[in-house]
C-alpha cells in the first residue's frame, strides 16, 4: 500500500503522463522518476520528488541518501509539497478550470 511506502521509484524513460507517480504523491511517497515524459510535468524536481537521469548509480546514490536518518527531516516537507501538488494541479477540479 502507498500508504506505508517511503519511495516510489517510477523507470519508464518517456512515458506518457503516467498517474502513478501522481498517485504516490497523494499518498506521500517520495517519487524518484526519469527525467522525462509525464513526470516533468507532474514533479517539481527536489521539492515535490526527484527527477533522474537513467544511471544506476545516480538513482542508488539518491535512495541511499532519501534512506538515510540524515533526510529525515525533508521528507516531510516534501511529502506535503507533494500532495499540495497533486491538489493543486490533478483533481477533477483543476482539469474543470482549464476547459473552454
Amino acid at each position: 500500500m502507498l500508504e506505508h511506502t517511503k519511495l516510489l521509484l517510477y523507470t519508464p524513460a518517456n512515458e506518457h503522463f503516467g498517474i502513478v507517480p501522481v498517485e504516490a504523491m497523494h499518498m506521500g511517497c517520495i517519487v524518484l522518476a526519469c527525467n522525462s515524459g509525464g513526470p516533468l510535468e507532474s514533479i517539481v524536481d527536489g521539492e515535490t520528488g526527484f527527477l533522474m537521469e537513467q544511471d544506476a548509480n545516480t538513482w542508488g546514490n539518491k535512495i541511499t541518501e532519501i534512506l538515510n536518518n540524515s533526510f529525515i527531516d525533508n521528507v516531510a516537507r516534501m511529502q506535503n509539497k507533494a500532495k499540495s501538488r497533486v491538489l493543486k494541479m490533478f483533481v477533477i477540479e483543476a482539469f474543470a478550470s482549464n476547459l473552454d
